[in-house]
């Protein structure tokens, strides 16, 4: 007679500085061919990441330059007072330890990212412009920001509320291994506890996110389709045809139900999902 073995239930606590690492990895792996970070990171499509274990010198360097992204987001993200949280299960080798098979990373009422220049390189801003250049950042604050910043102080305006005044949830990911096994509900259910009875808002990058944050009762503000022209759907440079450019989603959710602390989702379509 064959053991079916259950699947561990996932936990959540908090990230302490010695899991940078490894939620980077997590945030890395998840990532990989992201639309955005492709076109933020100037990727050329040899060098798209798909396999993390890819032995491809400039695949590899896309996913260090990935990583150094993900590291400094968490590392800032903390130095800032944001939360990083970790979804944990008990390590298949002894039961003993935890893996870490999810993150989320956010920012609470009032906070931001911004913190002085030299706080902010030392804290691996610096390694990240190495990796994706001067052409990079200014996709990221001169392209990319603004119009999220205008899509969000429309939407807030619209409900005479601060956009300030709420929560910003940068990522929540699942490792690809751990997909359709609890972990992202367990993660929102966590974030939804701790915003309360703040709103929360996010930009989704795929249209499988942006679907699956939908079912969680966010909004869709607006929609922005950035590269036209100029990169395919994967954020790779393109032309012709191909050169559809990547839509994102700004999205907001207003007014957590007391339900929705203790719910657990099921999604018909099966995977969890990443950003």
């Amino acid at each position: 007679m064959s053991v079916v073995q259950a699947t561990p239930s996932a936990a959540v606590r908090v990230a302490a500085r010695e899991d940078v690492e490894a939620a980077a990895s997590v945030l890395t792996r998840a990532y990989l061919n992201d639309a955005a970070l492709n076109w933020f990171g100037c990727v050329k499509k040899q060098n798209a990441a798909t396999d993390i274990d890819s032995p491809v010198p400039g695949v590899q360097q896309t996913i260090k330059n990935l990583r150094c992204f993900q590291r400094s987001l968490v590392t800032i993200t903390m130095l800032v007072g944001g939360v990083v949280t970790l979804a944990v299960v008990p390590s298949q080798d002894d039961g003993k330890g935890e893996k870490i098979v999810g993150v989320a990373v956010w920012l609470q009422p009032g906070q931001t990212l911004d913190m002085p220049l030299d706080k902010l390189l030392k804290a691996g801003a610096w390694s990240v412009l190495k990796g994706w250049g001067i052409r990079g950042f200014k996709r990221i604050f001169l392209d990319f920001t603004p119009s999220v910043e205008k899509a969000l102080s429309k939407a807030f305006k619209a409900r005479s509320m601060d956009r300030l005044d709420s929560c910003h949830l940068l990522a929540i990911v699942v490792d690809p291994d751990w997909q359709g096994k609890g972990v992202s509900s367990a993660l929102m259910r966590d974030c939804f506890s701790r915003a309360k009875p703040k709103p929360i808002h996010l930009e989704a990058s795929s249209p499988k996110s942006r679907d699956i944050y939908a079912h969680f009762g966010f909004e869709i503000n607006d929609e922005h389709l950035f590269g036209k022209g100029r990169i395919d759907h994967h954020g790779l440079p393109a032309k012709g045809a191909e050169a559809t450019g990547f839509s994102e989603w700004v999205m907001t959710k207003v007014g957590i139900m007391d339900f929705e602390l203790n719910h657990q989702w099921v999604f018909v379509s099966g995977p969890d999902f990443w950003l």
